[in-house]
């Protein structure tokens, strides 16, 4: 699809979660989309039509995404992780319209499928896009692990002159997903994100027509019931997974 690619981060110590995201991914997903999976190991869990780039896991995330990004040639990626479980169709009539948006606005380097963020202050319209806003990389969380579409090496040159930290840590100040949005401005990274008027889903975020998703089903390692009942009980359901083996909030 026109040099898109899906890039997937993971974890071995989540397979439990894969049978449930892959499954929903070949319900709701092209299937003719490439898909890269950057994981700690290749278990034989993952499905045969991915491409599995195996990074190292005593690194830490900055340099474990570094590594696996690089082998990804298409010129524009999806962005998600194993616990952006998706729960409809996706659209891929917008999803285009933003790859052109990309296209004839060289100085954006991702269109974020989501409203949302720990600061949502109204950002305003792009130019003449309808449904797309300007996000401001001079406010926190400009940069954040969310469902997007990226310029491949734009995603990967945030990565390699990011900090050399974690994606989360106890101290979230000290993570990159937080530190990153000094990268970006340094790197003068400029962003958009779409919204068609979609209600709000817990505290921070909207959610999405464009990807509709789970965001995300697991939080501090438990299932996400609290934001998700209607959507996630189902699937531990059909998937035959056992919710108390994690726990959830």
């Amino acid at each position: 699809m026109n040099n898109i690619a899906l890039v997937i981060n993971t974890i071995s110590t989540n397979s439990d979660v894969w049978k449930m995201f892959f499954g929903q991914l070949d319900k709701h997903f092209p299937a003719d989309m490439k898909r890269y999976v950057f994981v700690d190991k290749d278990t034989g869990e993952l499905p045969p039509d991915c491409n599995v780039l195996v990074y190292d896991r005593e690194h830490k995330y900055q340099q474990q995404f570094s590594q696996c990004i690089k082998d990804v040639p298409e010129k524009y990626c999806i962005y998600i992780s194993e616990d952006y479980v998706l729960y409809d169709d996706v659209r891929i009539d917008l999803i285009e319209q933003h790859r052109q948006t990309l296209e004839v606005n060289p100085q954006v380097s991702f269109i974020r499928f989501m409203r949302g963020g720990v600061i949502d202050s109204g950002f305003p319209n792009f130019q003449f896009y309808e449904n797309l806003y300007e996000l401001s990389n001079v406010l926190p969380y400009f940069y954040t692990n969310q469902a997007a579409l990226w310029r491949t090496r734009d995603l990967e040159k945030i990565h390699v002159h990011g900090p050399n930290l974690h994606i989360a840590n106890k101290d979230w100040e000290n993570s990159f997903e937080f530190q990153a949005s000094k990268t970006c401005r340094e790197l003068s990274i400029k962003g958009l994100y779409s919204y068609y008027g979609e209600e709000k889903r817990g505290l921070y975020h909207y959610d999405t027509i464009v990807f509709p998703h789970i965001s995300t089903a697991l939080v501090k390692g438990k299932w996400n019931l609290s934001e998700y009942t209607g959507e996630l009980t189902p699937l531990l359901e059909i998937y035959g997974v056992e919710p108390g083996i994690r726990g959830a909030v």
